[in-house]
């Protein structure tokens, strides 16, 4: 009896070692943990670094081996009939995950150009190789980061959060070859990106030589409001650079002083200018330039070279050119007489009167013309009497200038009064109060 249980044990035995299978499995990192997957998915931990499981035929284990950091091994074992299961086995975490998350929530996730998904996820790096990430959200600056699995490179982190705070905005500027520049920096010519950091303001200026420069801020503070996600920036109006010479002649704009030798004519869309260049001495010069659909566009520079005026140094400087000028008549002296040296003194520089009227003591001569090779003066003195019952002549010396050679008398357009009286006339005045005392 005792021989027959003993004979039924062994062979129980034997069938039970048939049916079992013990593997040593092994895993590296060392403190990678090891876990066995039951049903639903729950995982059951069975050590760190190393487990000794067991195998039921036809009944499958599940495995994972988990390390933070680490993209997860999955290992499955079934004991089968002709099938050999290993004694041992080693498994190796090589391939590197980083948990992914983006702020704002909605922010698109990008893994070497793929679109991954919104808000989390997971970024695996093969070993020796490298994964770009990318987060993007209309209206702010994109944010990329490469991660590196080699060896001699930085070791990509378990998890990392990528949270957009700097605005972006996308300019299209015209014309196409203007440049941008932010906070006195080039960042592009014709369109392109701007970043606004979080909590700060940025100064733009769009420059293209020839125009306008348009300034612009745009802010990234909380209650300020939101920069527009793009903006076109049109620019229309221009500007031409006036140099001189020489270098220190007067800059006009529509009749103002705005500088000296060197200016930049600012021309609004849809507008003319007159400009004028004039020093003492020298022959003004005026151009017009406009901004105007179907016309010219205006030049970029315009370098304006004023010509020496020979009629300056043929002249003097009067306060007595084209003002009204008192004459008294001496008391001893007769109304007839008065009028006669009057016209007398009028006659001695002037050849044609073209108006004489003794009862109202009214005197008027031609236009006396002088030309110069660069410049056309022409003077005429206008006498009437004075005040009712005063013994008084009312002289005015009218003196003019074209500032261009052999301008017609007629041409009044042409002229415009001159503070200057030839050194022909510069005697009159004195002459009459010397002579009708």
């Amino acid at each position: 009896m005792n021989r027959i249980t003993l004979l039924l044990c062994a062979v129980l035995l034997s069938m039970t070692l048939t049916a079992q299978k013990r593997i040593v499995v092994n895993v590296l990192p060392a403190d990678a943990t090891i876990s066995e997957v039951g049903p639903g998915g729950v995982e059951k931990p069975l050590g760190s670094g190393t487990a000794q499981i067991k195998t039921e035929k036809d009944e499958p284990i599940k495995l994972v081996f988990r390390k933070p950091g680490f993209n997860p091994i999955v290992k499955t074992y079934i004991k089968r009939k002709g099938v050999d299961l290993p004694k041992t086995e080693t498994f190796v975490l090589k391939d590197r995950l980083v948990k992914i998350m983006a702020q704002p929530y909605d922010a698109k996730i990008i893994l070497n150009g793929i679109e991954m998904g919104s808000g989390q996820v997971n970024a695996i790096i093969p070993e020796n190789g490298s994964v770009t990430v990318e987060i993007k959200k209309p209206g702010f600056f994109t944010k990329t980061k490469t991660y590196f699995n080699k060896s001699g490179m930085d070791l990509p982190p378990a998890d990392e959060v990528f949270v957009l705070a700097d605005r972006a905005l996308q300019v299209k500027l015209t014309p196409a070859d203007a440049q941008i520049f932010v906070d006195g920096k080039k960042v592009a010519d014709g369109s392109g990106e701007i970043v606004i950091p979080a909590k700060a303001c940025v100064s733009v200026e769009f420059i293209k030589e020839g125009f306008a420069t348009i300034q612009r801020s745009y802010c990234n503070k909380e209650g300020m409001p939101e920069s527009p996600l793009y903006d076109n920036i049109v620019m229309k109006d221009r500007v031409v650079q006036i140099n001189t010479t020489p270098n220190d002649a007067t800059i006009k704009m529509d009749g103002r002083q705005v500088g000296a030798g060197e200016y930049g004519i600012k021309i609004l869309e849809g507008a003319c200018v007159e400009v004028i260049v004039e020093k003492a001495g020298y022959v003004a010069i005026t151009k017009n330039f406009c901004n105007q659909r179907n016309m010219q566009s205006p030049p970029v520079n315009e370098h304006v070279v004023l010509k020496e005026d020979e009629a300056y140094s043929s002249s003097i400087q009067s306060d007595q050119a084209n003002v009204n000028f008192s004459i008294s008549v001496g008391s001893g002296r007769s109304e007839e007489d008065a009028w006669k040296v009057m016209n007398q003194i009028v006659t001695n520089y002037f050849d044609v009167i073209e108006m004489s009227d003794k009862e109202t003591g009214y005197v008027r001569t031609a236009w006396n013309m002088k030309n110069f090779p660069n410049n056309t003066i022409r003077t005429r003195i206008i006498v009437k009497p004075g005040n009712t019952g005063s013994s008084q002549y009312v002289v005015k010396i009218q003196s003019e200038a074209s500032g261009a050679a052999n301008t017609a008398a007629k041409d009044d357009e042409k002229f415009r009064e001159w503070g200057r009286i030839l050194n022909t006339y510069k005697d009159i005045i004195s002459e009459m109060q010397s002579r009708l005392r």
